[in-house]
């Protein structure tokens, strides 16, 4: 029984050991989505992983993935180091991003290039909510994976330009009151005060700042609050 207990201890500390340097490794990594990732990034994910379940259970010599988790992370910290330094790296690393489809025309030696098939192609053009080939100008393959498309002047939608109108400024809205709790470095940051905020509570119905479960407003003065439920 006592060897259970020291087991299962042991299991328990490897698995946080092999928990904290995932956590380090995917920090060095910076702070990319899965689909944000590039090859490289992907494969290296999808391995740190694996050695970290090893690690986590191989009780007789937890060390070897331990090292080789080591060594994984100081290559990601330093490909990402030199992807920023260096222009020519960072294509060696991420390689470059292939346009499929130019002037209207979808360019058949770039999406062999790209192993990338027609159906596919179109597919993706769906998807982005182009059912008409005719509205695409140009498709771009980034270097994620993903397929950006520029749609034709004709076929964008308008913008206040060229309906000749001047919209309101906009700007960053800023939580005032999250989970209850008043943010005041976001109230100072707003421009506003908590005078100002308790009116424009009670303007919404509501009478306590207590009550408020959510609040946030704009440097133009619009204003959103709810009561928790």
């Amino acid at each position: 029984m006592q060897q259970i207990f020291a087991e299962v201890g042991q299991v328990a500390l490897t698995s946080v050991l092999s928990l904290v340097m995932m956590f380090i490794i995917t920090r060095w990594g910076g702070k990319r989505q899965i689909a944000q990732m590039s090859p490289f990034d992907y494969l290296n994910a999808v391995t740190v992983g694996s050695i970290a379940a090893e690690m986590a259970t191989n009780l007789e010599a937890w060390y070897r993935p331990f090292t080789a988790l080591l060594v994984y992370g100081v290559i990601t910290w330093l490909v990402e180091v030199s992807a920023c330094k260096s222009i020519g790296l960072r294509t060696f690393w991420s390689g470059r991003a292939v346009i499929l489809m130019n002037n209207g025309v979808i360019l058949k030696e770039n999406l062999r290039r790209a192993t990338i098939d027609l159906n596919e192609f179109l597919g993706q053009a769906r998807i982005a909510g182009y059912f008409d080939p005719n509205e695409i100008e140009t498709a771009i393959l980034e270097n994620n994976g993903q397929i950006s498309f520029l749609p034709k002047s004709s076929n964008r939608p308008a913008s206040p330009e060229d309906l000749a109108l001047t919209p309101e400024p906009t700007s960053a809205w800023y939580d005032l009151i999250l989970d209850g709790r008043l943010m005041e470095d976001n109230l100072k940051a707003a421009g506003r005060d908590e005078a100002w905020l308790n009116s424009q509570l009670h303007q919404a119905g509501i009478g306590q700042r207590s009550e408020t479960f959510y609040a946030a407003c704009d440097k133009q003065g619009r204003f959103f609050a709810c009561r928790g439920k």
